[in-house]
């Protein structure tokens, strides 16, 4: 022990014994080089363990090949300098095939002597294996995450291009029962170019397409985008398809892109019982009969588009019931099975399903027609048991009976507005007419005959002989035509508020309308194409069809109203009075919620414009309309241009 005053013996020159047992044992990786070699002169324990004893070695003889090089470089770089480098993930290869590579943290320290130059270089260095492995895991997430929303948009660009180029809908045409279903391949890059059509032509044929465009993806979207414009033109100008055909040939020649297109076209002639087909190098129809036997019909011959061949057309005969496919490739090349495997397949499904569902599907009764069914499971079952790897198309059509026309007379009192409304729905129902098709029509026949009843007959007129005439039919070239018909005197519309307005809400929701009258009464037609959902880029069926309407409802709160069922004629009265009071005159701000309105009939919208709009022009009121997107309300009030809102406010304002 040294006494104050004394020099101690250890040598401050040399390293103590613990310093060398610290260095010795140090968490993590030290080693020293000196020398303009860098000679490594000292190595504690963990990273001998780690690269083996290589005291003795310049860094560069240590450490050779790719992995290393950089390392060494630094080190020569921080020797010269004598500026510290830091690197964050130093890569140091697995010693053997079944380990892993090791990631270290390093950290380069220059070593100068007492005189300050740098003497050498101290390396530090801690394991980090576990984060590199966790950033590198997170890298790869995030690339498969970019590729998978680059994908994901891709596809939505093409759901978004395909719903444009495909028609909206499907013709509903007497004697034939049509469905359709296109589902776009899951993988993107595989997907577009698949495309049909169905033609209502007015000499009473169906022209059914189903096309292929080689390719897929934006580019082919396109060109089957512009092949369907042009069949379609073409086949409306005179129903030639084979000229249709002829023109996509020429156009097919001059457009790289479509060559080796293939198509099938069937033209139905229902009221004879007739097919006539061409398959452009694309598979041939298939048939099925009522009792589920199916067979697939010879091909014509032709060949795909730009090949420079002609195009025939061949004939068989059709049976009630008769249910005639076509279908896209995509159906009959799923993975995993051969294309005969995948025609069979096709074949025995589609019979079964003919002959499970039996005669009463596709009755009057019935929500779902057999062709429907068909084209449902078809595409549901098949790709379900064996995927798909192209875009599936599918067109159905069975011969069915045309619905038989509507008739009714009925006396001119104020309730034969429902028993039409009923009678005009259970019609359309057999029609097989869509939601808002119906909507359409049982509105502007519901002014129409509300327009009979209020103004066609004078009251000295005997109640026997005041009499409304309904008629509708649906017509080759799938339109419904319906007139309203009345044996009374025709009086243009005065200066009274409201009077009009009525027949100017049927012509807009009729594609055509016209009024004739002579001094045997008035009548007045309207003619309308509905059309059926085709099931783009879905398999479910088609949304149910609206019934009846029921009574209106009012239900009045504190700042609001919400009415419910049918806003006409009949509830006009009330509705005025009872708005009046929700109101207080005019005099409180109230919410109207239309949600619910099934009908919204001329009278009410009267109704409505009497209470936003005052006649002697004061302040107007503060209603406020609420009208969801897609309502029966909402189609109304775009019609009349009433100011609206889509949805509720949270809370009311109060006066």
């Amino acid at each position: 022990m040294s006494h104050p005053g004394e020099v101690s013996n250890v040598s401050h020159d040399e390293p103590s014994e613990a310093a060398l047992a610290a260095f010795e044992h140090a968490p993590g990786l030290l080693a020293v080089a000196e020398g303009p070699d860098l000679v490594l002169t000292a190595m504690n324990a963990d990273s001998r363990a780690v690269f083996g004893d290589l005291r003795g070695r310049p860094v560069a003889e240590a450490f050779p090949g790719p992995a290393g090089a950089p390392l060494v470089a630094r080190a020569q770089e921080v020797a010269t300098s004598g500026v510290p480098f830091v690197e964050e993930e130093w890569r140091v290869p697995a010693r053997s095939a079944t380990a892993a590579d090791a990631y270290y943290r390093c950290v380069l320290t220059p070593w100068r002597d007492d005189d300050g130059e740098v003497r050498g270089v101290i390396a530090q260095a801690s394991d980090s294996t576990a984060a590199a492995h966790r950033r590198a895991a997170a890298a790869a997430v995030a690339r498969t995450r970019e590729a998978q929303a680059r994908a994901d948009a891709d596809t939505e660009v093409l759901v978004t291009l395909q719903d444009a180029l495909l028609p909206d809908g499907l013709p509903i045409v007497p004697g034939l029962s049509l469905a359709a279903r296109y589902l776009l391949a899951q993988d993107g890059t595989c997907a577009g170019g698949d495309w049909f059509d169905v033609l209502a032509l007015a000499d009473g044929r169906t022209v059914m397409v189903v096309g292929d465009v080689v390719g897929h993806g934006v580019r082919a979207s396109v060109v089957m985008g512009e092949l369907r414009s042009l069949f379609e033109e073409r086949v409306r100008e005179d129903g030639d398809v084979v000229a249709a055909l002829e023109m996509l040939e020429r156009r097919a020649r001059r457009v790289p892109a479509a060559r080796s297109t293939t198509v099938c076209v069937a033209v139905v002639s229902a009221d004879r019982r007739t097919l006539h087909y061409c398959t452009a190098g694309h598979p041939p129809p298939l048939v099925a009969s009522a009792t589920g036997d199916t067979t697939y019909l010879p091909g014509s011959g032709a060949a795909p588009l730009g090949a420079g061949g002609t195009f025939a057309l061949e004939q068989r005969a059709l049976a009630d019931g008769d249910l005639v496919l076509l279908y896209s490739d995509g159906l009959v090349e799923r993975p995993g099975r051969s294309a005969s495997q995948n025609t069979l397949d096709l074949a025995h499904l589609v019979g079964r399903v003919v002959d499970e569902a039996g005669p009463a599907c596709g009755a009057a009764s019935s929500k779902e027609s057999l062709a429907e069914v068909v084209a449902r499971r078809t595409v549901e079952d098949l790709t379900r048991a064996g995927g798909m790897e192209d875009d599936v198309t599918l067109v159905a059509a069975q011969v069915v009976a045309a619905p038989k026309p509507l008739e009714l007379v009925l006396p001119a009192f104020p309730d034969t507005l429902r028993a039409v409304r009923h009678s005009l729905s259970e019609w359309l129902d057999t029609v097989h007419v869509g939601r808002l098709d119906e909507l359409a029509l049982q509105h502007a026949v519901g002014e129409l005959v509300s327009n009979a009843v209020e103004h066609a007959y004078l009251p000295d007129v005997p109640r026997t002989e005041a009499v409304v005439v309904v008629h509708g039919a649906l017509l080759p070239g799938g339109l419904i035509e319906l007139s309203v018909s009345d044996r009374g005197q025709w009086r243009a519309p005065g200066a009274d508020r409201g009077r009009g307005r009525g027949l100017a809400m049927a012509r807009g929701f009729a594609d055509e309308l016209d009024v004739s009258h002579d001094e045997h009464g008035t009548t007045v037609r309207l003619r309308y194409w509905p059309t059926t959902e085709a099931g783009l880029l879905t398999s479910s069926a088609a949304p149910g069809r609206a019934g009846g309407h029921e009574p209106m409802v009012l239900e009045a709160t504190e700042g609001g109203v919400t009415l419910r069922g049918a806003v006409d004629q009949r509830a006009a009265d009330e509705f005025r009075r009872r708005l009046a009071h929700a109101t207080r005159g005019g005099t409180r701000e109230v919410w109207i919620d239309l949600s619910e309105v099934t009908l919204l009939a001329s009278a009410g919208v009267q109704t409505l414009f009497e209470v936003i709009a005052p006649a002697d022009d004061r302040d107007p009121s503060r209603v406020r309309l609420v009208a969801p997107m897609g309502s029966p309300a909402q189609h109304v009030l775009d019609l009349v241009r009433l100011p609206y809102v889509t949805s509720t406010p949270e809370e009311h304002p109060s006066s």
